[in-house]
């Protein structure tokens, strides 16, 4: 059985209701999922570290999950949904940014509420992105949060760009179902 590490996106948490939905309906693979943050070299050490130390086989995120798949530098089959590609001028537009909030779901470490500010965000500045002839986009020109970032996409990975009418910014289960939806048939061909 091959196992999917899946990073969820700014503000959520590994109980985001994306990860709960593939741990209970995706039999056919292990789901493995933790929390990250708002600091991208600690996330993507975390993310490459855990990789090699558990044997996933197969990297998926969403958003800023989605970025730090992108970025992450592991040589397995990666699946960014509507990734964040330039999360220092597209996370600074929201208005959340310099305010403590709240995390949308609970956390492993029991934190509920952070604070991201546009220093936060200076992080971001020169990291690469690590494209592979494995890496795939799935995004939509619905995305109410980042916009249309389709030609970008386009220009990282080419033909490995699926396009989604499942999909706005925010993961649906349509998105999700198996075997209809457009994650499943993208995870489905690494499986």
């Amino acid at each position: 059985m091959k196992k999917l590490l899946y990073i969820h996106g700014f503000r959520s948490s590994a109980q985001s209701s994306t990860i709960l939905n593939i741990k209970a309906n995706y039999h056919d693979v292990e789901v493995h999922a933790f929390d990250v943050t708002h600091h991208p070299v600690e996330s993507i050490k975390k993310i490459e570290d855990y990789v090699a130390e558990h044997g996933i086989d197969i990297l998926a995120g969403t958003s800023l999950g989605g970025y730090y798949t992108l970025c992450a530098k592991v040589d397995i089959p990666k699946i960014a949904v509507n990734p964040a590609v330039n999360p220092e001028d597209s996370l600074s537009f929201l208005p959340e940014i310099g305010q403590e909030v709240e995390y949308y779901n609970p956390r492993e470490d029991g934190v509920q509420t952070f604070k991201c500010t546009l220093a936060d965000l200076d992080e971001f500045r020169g990291i690469e992105k690590y494209i592979t002839p494995v890496t795939h986009i799935i995004g939509s020109d619905k995305d109410e949060l980042l916009g249309d970032l389709r030609d970008q996409y386009k220009a990282l990975v080419g033909d490995r760009y699926h396009e989604s009418s499942q999909l706005g910014h925010r993961i649906t289960p349509e998105f999700t179902a198996i075997p209809t939806g457009d994650f499943y048939k993208v995870l489905a061909m690494f499986l």
